[in-house]
């Protein structure tokens, strides 16, 4: 069966990682995308960790993940020529994705606009192409800054946290792709060819945890409430004698199940925890009860036996074991990938099960497609020579 996005090529400029981990998307759903790299490679091939610690274009743990399955072609867009190589490429694609400073992505996307027929186009922008702030250039901490959101996720009484690392750039990265996709669909149904901006942080502002409908109706912001709730409990996460358990049982009939699972049943009748005003004054009372529990239980000890009781919580994995366990080896959800040099690594499996649907290949070497590429949009020998003699290709 062919793979649902086969016959799509998709045009990446720029290769930061949130266009990069729009793309992959398309890639590993079999469409064909071109990753147009200036020389020296995209500034992801630089991110660490690298494979054993030995720096390199190929060795980046971040570009083997986000560019799997593309073609490397490298090209100076800042000359004439490099942007008239991308005016015929586009004239090819369906779709193009460009992150770039401003005035470098405009000029992009009037080169992929000359193109005959013309694709749609998805511009990323860390505040969007047009306003005072449209030159802005910001990293993953100034996206979630700049959102509210780094606000409220923060304990009372403590500096804002950060996610981590690559949140919030890769919900920028999955609502791109989103609009891609419509995008994508849209041409092929209709035949034309759409321009959308995605900005940054307006991707951020939408999440379902900035909370900008409770500003609206009550003309407040949420109390920062990072860490286990003091008011609703248990809700957070609870030290056990080998790491934690993350719970979500402060309302009923949770809390009076755990109660009863921790060998307590009296306690949802003790005046301290019987109504919710009560109970926001004697956390540390029902600490006293829950914590020497836990403390002499593993994470798998405490989830086995509340869950027998229906208490909701969940062990906090490390990434070894969240590979390990049961289900995700039952299911693949982590798999072999090859590498460019023949070897190969693990790697995340399909974000959602599609048969036949999804294939994840090797990253490709820098400016590994050039001379194919550049074949079959007409280039000869002679004039692909003098492209790299002149430094637009490399």
């Amino acid at each position: 069966m062919e793979q649902p996005l086969a016959g799509i090529r998709v045009i990446e400029v720029g290769g930061t990682l949130a266009v990069a981990g729009a793309t992959k998307t398309f890639s590993d759903f079999g469409a064909d995308v071109i990753k147009v790299e200036p020389r020296g490679g995209a500034e992801m091939r630089r991110l660490p960790p690298f494979r054993d610690d030995e720096p390199g274009p190929e060795r980046g743990a971040i570009h083997i993940a986000l560019d799997t399955g593309k073609r490397s072609l490298v090209l100076d867009l800042t000359t004439p020529s490099g942007r008239e190589v991308l005016t015929r490429l586009a004239a090819t694609a369906r779709l193009v994705f460009v992150h770039l400073p401003r005035e470098q992505a405009l000029a992009a996307l009037d080169a992929v606009g000359r193109a005959t027929p013309r694709p749609s186009t998805v511009a990323l922008a860390a505040h969007g192409l047009e306003g005072p702030y449209a030159d802005r250039v910001e990293n993953d901490m100034s996206l979630f800054a700049w959102s509210s959101r780094m606000r409220t996720h923060s304990n009372p009484n403590m500096a804002p946290l950060r996610y981590g690392s690559g949140v919030p750039t890769m919900q920028w990265a999955a609502t791109a792709a989103a609009a891609g996709v419509a995008a994508a669909w849209g041409h092929e149904h209709d035949g034309t060819a759409r321009a959308i901006e995605v900005a940054g942080v307006e991707a951020l502002l939408s999440n379902v945890d900035a909370w900008y409908a409770v500003w609206a109706f009550n003309g407040m912001e949420l109390p920062r409430g990072g860490g286990p709730s003091k008011t609703a409990y248990p809700a957070g996460c609870y030290p056990c004698s080998d790491g934690y358990v993350l719970f979500a049982s402060a309302g009923e009939p949770f809390f009076s199940r755990l109660c009863t699972g921790i060998g307590h049943p009296e306690l949802p009748a003790d005046p301290r925890f019987s109504t919710p005003a009560a109970k926001a004054e004697h956390w540390e009372d029902f600490v006293g009860y829950l914590g020497p529990w836990l403390a002499i239980r593993t994470r798998d000890q405490a989830f086995s036996e509340l869950q027998q009781h229906g208490v909701m919580l969940a062990p906090v994995l490390t990434i070894p074991e969240a590979m390990a366990t049961p289900q995700a080896v039952a299911r693949s959800s982590f798999v072999t990938a090859p590498l460019a040099d023949g070897g190969t690594t693990t790697l995340a499996g399909p974000p959602f099960r599609l048969p036949d649907a999804w294939e994840i290949r090797a990253a490709p070497r820098l400016g590994e497609h050039n001379t194919e590429l550049l074949d079959t949009l007409g280039y000869s020998r002679d004039e692909q020579i003098a492209l790299y003699r002149a430094g637009v290709t490399g």
